[in-house]
């Protein structure tokens, strides 16, 4: 569970749309967030306004809505959509309206994740699709109030799992409050395993000194573990493009339903650098959607490296029909690396220094080679990243391979 971005900017609230109206931003920490699709998420309180409404028109829209486990309760895509959330747990009637579909959520908070797509550079039209859409309590479906919106682009914020252990336990105890363990196994599961650790739901969180060491060194190991996991995965179907360093970003099944708790190392994987998986995205739709590889090693297999120039060449026609993207991930923060550029990804909407092949190279270090200023991203000295690389709108040759991606290679 991660930190609302409602608990970062001062005036938002439950139930505001927080929107990254120009980009999020390096300033942003946000697991994987990128500056190419303008983000936007409202959190719903379903304990406090019971069941509510969530209407997105047709538009270049992709997003979802989940609970807090990020069990996808619903996939959004350009048609748009009409829906009804609901607490599993919800005893009124709901009068389903026509053409609404309803949704049950294990969590008493469910989140309303959406990307506006920047068609053509105007981004002020993919901000639009966003703040087009609207979320209110069902109750209200005659007069629906207006959708209070709270932009958060440049605005510093650190959205990821706090680094103090006792602030860490702290929050998870808090979460559990949103839990329903009486209809959820899982919850259940995950009570149970915590109550002898001092975390119990409803109750203050007061460990004793023993509990203390034992919750500071679950939290130590389990960072070092989920680290690991996560970067250097051994799953035997990882490598996407043979032969390289660059890798499938989703292992796991993204509707969390099969074998939940067997498969936590897929879970860990991607949810330490990630969050918010769809079914969609291990899904083959040419010219729909977007499609993700990392990489986090140059050619030899050496881990990228901050205090190195490297180049990666993107072939000529890259499969997307929308555009393409990079970004550049901090080892420790999985998050936009933080440069005096602000800037951690490059695109195809980018003005970039083409090769006479359609090619492109792209430079990432902590200087950029002359000439090719407006093809780098600036890493720091001392500190190893990653990148994602996304294609929106993918086309046949993603799936079929006959388009690769290079590896990097250090320039020495």
């Amino acid at each position: 569970m991660h930190v609302g971005p409602q608990e970062a900017i001062a005036d938002a609230k439950m139930g505001d749309l927080v929107i990254w109206q120009n980009f999020l931003d390096p300033k942003g920490i946000v697991l994987t967030g990128n500056d190419t699709t303008v983000y936007g998420m409202v959190y719903m309180d379903l304990k406090k306004n019971g069941p509510m409404v969530v209407e997105v028109p047709p538009s270049p829209f992709l997003g979802s809505i989940l609970d807090l486990w990020q069990v996808p309760l619903a996939g959004i895509g350009s048609d748009g959509g009409k829906f009804v959330v609901v607490s599993a747990d919800y005893e009124g009637e709901v009068k389903l309206p026509e053409g609404y579909k309803l949704l049950k959520s294990r969590t008493s908070i469910a989140v309303f994740f959406a990307r506006g797509l920047v068609i053509n550079n105007d981004v002020e039209a993919a901000a639009d699709t966003v703040k087009n859409s609207k979320v209110y309590p069902l109750s209200k479906i005659d007069s629906p109030p207006e959708l209070k919106v709270q932009f958060a682009t440049g605005v510093a914020m650190n959205t990821i799992s706090p680094m103090d252990p006792m602030v860490y336990w702290a929050r998870v105890r808090e979460v559990l409050d949103f839990l329903n363990p009486e209809l959820d196994q899982d919850a259940s599961l995950m009570i149970s395993l915590l109550k002898p650790l001092g975390i119990e739901p409803g109750k203050p969180f007061n460990p004793d000194e023993r509990q203390k060491k034992i919750l500071a060194d679950a939290a130590h190991f389990g960072w070092i573990m989920a680290q690991t996991i996560s970067y250097a995965p051994r799953f035997k179907d990882i490598i996407y493009y043979p032969g390289t360093q660059w890798e499938w970003v989703l292992e796991l099944d993204p509707t969390l339903q099969k074998d939940f708790w067997r498969d936590l190392e897929a879970r860990t994987n991607y949810y330490f650098q990630a969050s918010m998986a769809q079914p969609a995205m291990k899904q083959k739709a040419i010219g729909r959607g977007s499609q993700y590889v990392r990489s986090a090693r140059d050619a030899k297999g050496e881990w990228l490296d901050g205090s190195n120039l490297y180049r990666l060449n993107v072939p000529a026609k890259p499969p997307a029909e929308l555009f393409w993207s990079i970004t550049v991930h901090d080892f420790e923060t999985r998050s936009q690396v933080q440069t005096d550029t602000n800037n951690a990804a490059l695109s195809s909407y980018d003005k970039l220094k083409y090769n006479d092949d359609g090619s492109v190279d792209l430079y990432f270090g902590p200087k950029a080679p002359k000439g090719f200023e407006n093809n780098w991203i600036k890493t720091i000295p001392g500190r190893g990243w990653w990148v994602w690389f996304r294609f929106y709108s993918p086309t046949e040759a993603f799936f079929d391979k006959s388009w690769q991606l290079t590896d990097f290679k250090k320039v020495e």
